[in-house]
């Protein structure tokens, strides 16, 4: 559920003017009084579920199988309290016609994982673009990724130099 900024606006206004008409003293009858209620609480409800997409957390859709890598954070399984570990990270979906902007995922930790994202934040501090490649050996195309498979040798990741688009040599011919 992803509502953005219209469902925020709208939420508190409704919020406002409900608030407002019910302590004017108003004579509306116990059931209209109640279904008054009933939406404010639906309106809180819509704004709850607004917000953390527009703070910045992790999305829940699914990470595209090509992507643009900008940021990564690594969060290791923590003994003490038994966290099991995420690795955070911003990409840009390279299918064609899907957005650019930047978006914030989110997977579970694994060692292998772990590995390859290192590397590749190793080469983003250098300036070198990372794309990544998310490979299903034994999975049809088309089928959603479950990430409580990643146990499994069939999800890999990879990461390789994207070029960087350099302007010609003053040397070059032509």
């Amino acid at each position: 559920m992803n509502f953005g900024h219209g469902a925020i606006v709208s939420g508190f206004v409704v919020v406002l003017l409900l608030m407002l008409g019910l302590s004017l003293y108003s004579t509306w009858s116990l059931r209209k009084k109640i279904a008054g209620i009933l939406v404010v609480t639906l309106t809180y409800l819509l704004v709850y579920f607004s917000l953390p997409r527009m703070l910045g957390w992790p999305t829940d859709r699914q990470v595209p199988r090509r992507f643009n890598l900008v940021a990564v954070y690594i969060q290791e399984p923590n003994k003490a309290t038994g966290g099991a570990g995420d690795v955070f990270f911003w990409a840009t979906d390279l299918a064609p016609g899907a957005d650019l902007r930047p978006r914030a995922y989110h997977m579970p930790f694994k060692a292998s994982f772990k590995s390859a994202f290192q590397e590749a934040q190793g080469k983003l501090r250098q300036n070198i673009p990372q794309e990544g490649k998310i490979e299903l050996d034994d999975q049809e195309q088309g089928v959603p990724l479950d990430w409580s498979r990643l146990g499994q040798k069939s999800v890999k990741l990879k990461f390789k130099d994207i070029p960087v688009n350099l302007p010609p040599s003053k040397d070059a011919p032509g």
